[in-house]
């Protein structure tokens, strides 16, 4: 299972929800991968660097990366950091609507819709999401954005962290079975 996590530049969300992910989901099929709106070729702000070394992540050779159709493509689900952000990818790809969601709309919408044990990912979502109402990505709540964190002290970026991994957590539960549900409930 690929994901794909996209926010503006690729400097601050989308790459630490990626390693977030990616370290949640280890030992298993999932793969997390970030993108970004922007041009890409910049690091990671050093703060950021900071919180994720503090949390045994090492992203000091991540550099931005600007989105590309092949990304999409790959990807079984994409979460947009922001309503925005899902709108603009949505913009490029309008089919893409069953597998995108903001990472919190996404947090929320698999607590009460879990995929089924070794169901195919895009078939579930194919299914289960394609009826949800788009209006959902008009305009802008603390509900479903994460905020940027680029130009915050440490604590904003910890604040950031905290609030990916909680979600992420919910995400890759959601998405790997009834066994590493309660696996990440426990904190392992």
């Amino acid at each position: 299972m690929r994901l794909l996590v996209v926010c503006r530049a690729n400097q601050c969300r989308s790459p630490l929800a990626a390693a977030i992910g990616n370290r949640l989901a280890a030992g298993s099929d999932l793969r997390f991968d970030s993108a970004g709106l922007l041009p890409g070729g910049h690091p990671m702000p050093r703060r950021g660097l900071k919180v994720a070394r503090e949390r045994g992540l090492d992203l000091r050779q991540h550099r931005s990366r600007e989105l590309r159709s092949a990304d999409i493509g790959a990807a079984d689900l994409v979460l947009a950091m922001s309503r925005g952000h899902a709108r603009e990818v949505l913009l490029d790809d309008p089919d893409l609507w069953p597998r995108l969601f903001t990472l919190k709309q996404f947090s929320r919408w698999v607590r009460a819709h879990p995929r089924p044990d070794g169901a195919d990912v895009r078939a579930w979502l194919e299914d289960a999401a394609a009826d949800r109402d788009r209006s959902e990505l008009l305009g802008s709540s603390p509900a479903d954005d994460v905020a940027d964190p680029v130009r915050a002290r440490v604590a904003g970026w910890r604040r950031t962290a905290d609030e990916l991994e909680a979600h992420l957590r919910v995400v890759v539960g959601g998405l790997l079975g009834s066994d590493a549900r309660r696996g990440l409930r426990a904190g392992r």
